[in-house]
């Protein structure tokens, strides 16, 4: 199955695939996402922090910004987790697994083979996935979930982020060595 969804993104890798992965993610990430934490807040009253954008917290911390939330606002950020911040780690992983796959195909013509490195966006969304099951118990279980529930909430918090990071340096470092590849081919293609 690894081998199918890999040879499928390494296959549709492009421009078009690009763009329209793109247009998701901002209608998602610029659009849906914001919109929701404007309403969360817009429910309570008060500017509010949301658990999935910490790298980190504490289990007293977790019901600290649990609690600013309220009833109404725990029950609809609970609703939100799990639709649209469901369907986001589907738009955003797409996104990221096209572009590294059609970095490392680009890059494959010079000899550079990464088997499944383009598959790096599915632990990402592996990871949110968890986190976010974690921060729904812990909004319908409000006050009563464990500390150990909002520490491995953060951890998978912790995880996502970190995830994310080594998925950035994977996709500049891609870019870099394809540029580099590209601008010194001819210098070395006449020697």
């Amino acid at each position: 199955m690894v081998q199918k969804a890999a040879d499928y993104f390494w296959r549709i890798a492009g421009l078009k695939t690009f763009l329209a992965a793109l247009g998701a993610w901002i209608i998602f990430g610029l659009v849906v996402m914001p919109a929701s934490t404007a309403k969360l807040q817009q429910i309570t009253g008060k500017k509010l922090e949301v658990l999935d954008l910490q790298f980190s917290y504490t289990p007293e911390r977790a019901r600290a910004i649990i609690a600013e939330y309220g009833e109404t606002g725990r029950y609809y950020a609970a609703w939100f987790e799990a639709i649209a911040d469901t369907i986001y780690p589907m738009v955003y992983t797409s996104l990221f697994l096209i572009i590294i796959s059609w970095v490392f195909r680009s890059l494959s013509v010079y000899g550079v083979r990464i088997r499944y490195i383009h598959m790096l966006p599915f632990l990402v969304m592996l990871a949110d996935y968890c986190e976010n099951a974690c921060v729904i118990t812990m909004l319908k279980t409000f006050p009563d979930f464990s500390d150990g529930l909002a520490m491995m909430s953060s951890v998978f918090t912790s995880l996502k982020w970190s995830l994310i990071g080594a998925q950035a340096f994977v996709i500049g470092g891609a870019i870099w060595l394809l540029t580099f590849y590209k601008m010194t081919r001819g210098k070395f293609a006449g020697k």
